[in-house]
């Protein structure tokens, strides 16, 4: 499938024109933090999706990917998202779709400010090598109606170089600082957790981030036998005799 940002235009459509002013203040600091940050895998980029360019892009964008940032930030995201593999274009904008769609419907207003949204694709890097993506964006701005239309993103370069189940994820930050998954979809190869709600789901990733079932309880605020009732039921659901089968799983995967 050939790029055609139609699609994506759709999704972000919107009467607002984003306001520079307000958007500059995070520039600046963007700017201050480039020349401090250290040479890592992951490169920043703030889009604009009103009209579809990068308000900013940060220097470790050319020396991950070889491209020019000035190439970049002159010609916009089509530049950008010309580089994606063909294979991964229509799951790439069916992710962004429900995404939005997911936003609009079932989060309210006052708590997407909170929220930060995953997904993953294959990018084509100067050399002419596909590179695992993996991007992490927080809406910055809004329009009248709620939609998210500035985004700050975090894109990091995965180590592993074969192709990754394409997944869209939705979380919240809560009251109590840690994000719940309000949306999950694994848009590619199935995987055996897409079975679990999103509570198991957040259940699994703290374990698979090492936490025992009485710090899981504290963090998702539920009793430990509550936890525990759902540790049996995801090994039931996934045919796993031990927890441990389930972070060995996880890292395999690399879903954390």
């Amino acid at each position: 499938m050939g790029l055609n940002l139609e699609s994506y235009a759709r999704t972000f459509s919107t009467d607002a024109t984003i306001d520079h002013a307000a958007v500059e203040k995070h520039i600046k600091k963007l700017e201050e933090l480039d020349r401090y940050l250290p040479k890592m895998q992951s490169y920043i980029l703030v889009q604009n999706t009103v009209d579809q360019k990068y308000e900013y892009i940060c220097e470790n964008y050319e020396k991950l990917l070889g491209y020019k940032k000035k190439d970049a930030l002159e010609k916009g995201m089509a530049f950008h998202f010309s580089n994606i593999h063909p294979e991964d274009i229509s799951n790439w904008l069916l992710i962004l779709d429900d995404l939005m769609c997911f936003t609009m419907g079932n989060v309210a207003i006052d708590e997407r400010i909170n929220c930060v949204y995953s997904w993953n694709y294959r990018l084509k890097n100067k050399k002419g090598k596909y590179v695992n993506i993996q991007v992490h964006q927080t809406p910055l701005y809004f329009d009248s109606k709620g939609k998210p239309i500035l985004g700050f993103s975090q894109n990091t370069i995965l180590a592993n170089v074969k192709k990754q189940p394409m997944v869209g994820v939705c979380k919240k930050l809560n009251h109590q600082n840690e994000y719940e998954t309000l949306f999950y979809k694994n848009y590619s190869e199935s995987l055996l957790i897409d079975c679990l709600s999103n509570r198991e789901f957040d259940i699994v990733r703290l374990l698979a981030k090492g936490h025992s079932t009485k710090e899981i309880s504290n963090k998702l605020n539920i009793s430990t036998h509550t936890t525990a009732t759902h540790r049996k039921n995801i090994l039931s659901k996934l045919k796993f005799k031990s927890s441990i089968e389930i972070v060995n799983y996880c890292n395999q995967n690399h879903l954390f």
